[in-house]
């Protein structure tokens, strides 16, 4: 009897597991369907970090062979600051504007599938960006790594798309539509440069230098580059708790503005 009883509540436990996956799945195929046809969104997106490894590391790089290997650990994490924080800064702050957000809220939809939506298009957004700027590494710069960096620069690569995320998450539930996208504009200037992704922190003033070290852009490209072979070995502890402390006060600080949004 007790075999039976166990039997049957195996049994029952995929239908009810089911319908909630799959309106999580529904709702980032959603997601990912706006945000594709969206320009402002799509074009700065995935043209960008192609125009910029283009012109850096690959044609730049054929006089310089460690520009093609840098630029793509740090466009790599371009191509993550880009989605994540557009995505949730600028795009959560429209959707809250126009009522969507609310609407999402009263609705039977769980609040987990609207977040997961915007996280599996961000990720979809950065690792288009990444194939194709790997692919540019390798046909057009010559780039050759072994398997296990490339393995490693991608498990990076997308791993910064979360930091990033939430950084826009804070953004977009505490800042209107336009201000938002005028904030979310000069973040992702200030984190791009400021935090060496478009040019070694070597060309830059020393106080300048300081800031930089203090930013996550920094201590992502810093992963990217040992991950790839490419950087200076040791600090790797350092880097990832420095990333790590960004994560856990971004989450803090989204979490108390969705718990703020919500009443």
């Amino acid at each position: 009897m007790n075999t039976l009883t166990a039997q049957m509540t195996e049994t029952r436990r995929p239908s009810l597991r089911h319908p909630r996956l799959k309106l999580y799945a529904r709702e980032a195929r959603a997601e990912i369907l706006r945000a594709w046809r969206t320009p402002a969104f799509v074009v700065p997106t995935l043209a960008m970090p192609f125009g910029f490894y283009t012109l850096f590391g690959i044609l730049l790089g054929h006089a310089n062979p460690g520009m093609a290997v840098y630029t793509l650990a740090t466009y790599g994490v371009l191509a993550a600051l880009g989605p994540g924080l557009f995505g949730f800064g600028a795009g959560v702050a429209a959707d809250r504007d126009a009522g969507i957000l609310s609407l999402k809220r009263v609705s039977p939809l769980p609040a987990g599938a609207f977040l997961f939506a915007r996280l599996a298009a961000a990720l979809v957004f950065t690792l288009t960006v990444l194939l194709g700027l790997y692919a540019l590494a390798v046909f057009g710069a010559g780039v050759v790594l072994p398997a296990g960096n490339w393995l490693r620069l991608l498990v990076v690569h997308l791993a910064s798309v979360v930091p990033f995320c939430l950084l826009g998450l804070c953004i977009g539930l505490r800042v209107g539509g336009s201000a938002a996208m005028a904030l979310t504009n000069i973040l992702f200037f200030s984190l791009a440069v400021l935090g060496g992704l478009w040019m070694p922190l070597a060309m830059f003033p020393n106080w300048l230098q300081q800031v930089s070290v203090a930013l996550p852009t920094y201590h992502l490209g810093a992963l990217a580059l040992q991950a790839s072979g490419g950087g200076t070995a040791g600090g790797t502890v350092q880097h990832v708790l420095v990333v790590a402390a960004f994560v856990a006060v971004c989450a803090a600080i989204a979490w108390r503005s969705w718990a703020r949004a919500g009443q």
